[in-house]
C-alpha cells in the first residue's frame, strides 16, 4: 500500500488529492470519455493507477501521460 496513504489523516489526504465528483460528466459520451481519459497538454491515452486500502475504504486513482509527463489527476474515491 502506498506509504503516502497509509501515514495520512483525512483532514490531510483531502488537501492532497481531489474528492470524487461529478461535475466533470458532462456533455455528450464521446466527449466526457476523451476527456477523462486523454491528456489535456498532449492529447495521448492517459495511464491510470489504482491503490486501494480497506482499512479506510478509499481507492487512490492516479493518471499520467507516459508522453509528457503530466500528472493529469489524483483522486480519492470513498468505498461503500
Amino acid at each position: 500500500m502506498n506509504r503516502e496513504l497509509e501515514n495520512d489523516n483525512e483532514e490531510e489526504m483531502n488537501q492532497k488529492f481531489a474528492s470524487e465528483t461529478f461535475t466533470e460528466f458532462f456533455g455528450k459520451a464521446e466527449e466526457m470519455i476523451k476527456r477523462h481519459n486523454h491528456c489535456v497538454i498532449c492529447q495521448a491515452r492517459l495511464h491510470f493507477t489504482h491503490l486501494t486500502d480497506f482499512h479506510r475504504n478509499l481507492t487512490e486513482e492516479s493518471a499520467r501521460c507516459p508522453e509528457c509527463g503530466n500528472k493529469a489527476r489524483r483522486i480519492l474515491h470513498r468505498l461503500q
